[in-house]
């Protein structure tokens, strides 16, 4: 136990001097690095999530997931043995992108309208890559196909459903009390008005957004210097010599790390289009840390979270694997579009329908009185 102690200890500074060596030996490539983050964050991060981040700090502080809760909670409840006021949540995961759905557990979690153990389930399945990445940037942009984009939106949908319902009944074996135990949940009053609640959204999305820009970029950095200081084609070789293909070796540690990188990869690398479901699937360690530093107040289990992940990124690979088998859309999304990165956008149709539809059922839900008070 004692020498545990020491190597955890220890483990900082390790880190600490490799860091400082990559600064110092590799000055140009460390700036090329940052600089691709910054475009990545800019061109990527910024467009597509914080629209998202706001909106759903909104529901939640405003309390229009209460009515968003009415409406879906009978299909909460029977699929997902969740409370109602677990839909928005759950619906502005899938169509969000990865930290929306960390940032509507944190924020249910912190009003304590969710137990410790809800707030657990609902991280195993509620992270997803959204339509702005996978139809916009994967589908239209890196392979010229919006129709390879939407199965690749559609089977990962399909895996996050699969494991809620799938915990959800493991939850209802258990025998446990996962509903929340307040009465009241139907009178709650809303605390904050729409002009403040508006102002807090916007807080929150901001600081998530500066906090997960700084990770993309040490990220970016990092994988910079190690694709282009020698270790990427040492680390292949050794793969290769333990007898996997080289185009395969080539995009493990993208996986791993970042998911644009090794969406990237993969496109430059002519492999079939189920990759892409693999490294979405995951997400990668810098997400991960994104949703670590959000729930960073949630008591879950990292462990099982990365397992279900995986999970995660062997159902939606397996499923997009039998639908590109069965069905191809264009022989153009298996053919490679030349060797640079791809330039991605996150405005897409569907992403902002999305958002709209969401404001929509908030502002149907209010009743005419309350509607009128509050925004005249």
């Amino acid at each position: 136990m004692l020498g545990y102690a020491k190597i955890k200890k220890t483990v900082p500074f390790f880190l600490s001097f490799c860091f400082i060596s990559i600064l110092l030996i590799f000055p140009s490539y460390c700036i090329e690095g940052v600089l691709k983050g910054l475009e990545n964050t800019c061109r990527i991060l910024i467009p597509s999530l914080f629209p998202y981040m706001v909106l759903s700090s909104f529901i939640m502080r405003s309390g229009a997931d209460k009515y968003i809760g009415k409406i879906l909670a009978p299909v909460t409840k029977i699929l997902f043995n969740l409370p109602p006021v677990c839909s928005s949540a759950i619906i502005l995961s899938l169509i969000g992108g990865f930290p929306v759905g960390a940032k509507c557990v944190q924020l249910l979690y912190r009003d304590k309208k969710i137990t410790p153990e809800q707030a657990q389930r609902m991280m195993l399945f509620c992270v997803c890559s959204g339509p702005a990445f996978l139809i916009t940037a994967i589908g239209t942009v890196m392979l010229h196909n919006i129709e390879a984009g939407i199965i690749l939106y559609i089977t990962q949908i399909f895996s996050c459903i699969i494991i809620g319902i799938c915990t959800g009944m493991y939850s209802r074996i258990k025998n446990k009390n996962s509903g929340i135990k307040n009465t009241d949940e139907n009178t709650v009053k809303i605390k904050s008005s729409s002009v403040t609640a508006i102002l807090e959204a916007s807080s929150d999305g901001a600081e998530s957004i500066m906090s997960m820009t700084a990770l993309v970029v040490i990220f970016s950095l990092l994988l910079n210097v190690y694709s282009k200081s020698g270790a990427a084609d040492l680390l292949t070789s050794l793969f290769c010599a333990a007898g996997m293909q080289t185009s395969q070796s080539e995009i493990i540690i993208p996986i791993i790390s970042e998911v644009t990188m090794a969406c990237n990869e993969i496109r430059n690398l002519s492999l079939p289009v189920w990759y892409f479901s693999l490294a979405t699937g995951f997400g990668g360690i810098c997400v991960h840390m994104q949703i670590f530093g959000i729930l960073r107040d949630v008591p879950i289990k990292r462990g099982i979270y990365i397992l279900f992940r995986l999970i995660n990124a062997v159902i939606s690979t397996l499923a997009a694997y039998a639908v590109f088998k069965l069905y191809s859309p264009t022989t153009e999304v298996f053919s490679v579009f030349g060797g640079a990165e791809a330039e991605t956008s996150a405005t897409t149709l569907i992403g902002s329908a999305a958002l709209i539809v969401m404001c929509a059922v908030f502002l149907l839900s209010l009743r005419k009185k309350e509607l009128t008070r509050r925004f005249f």
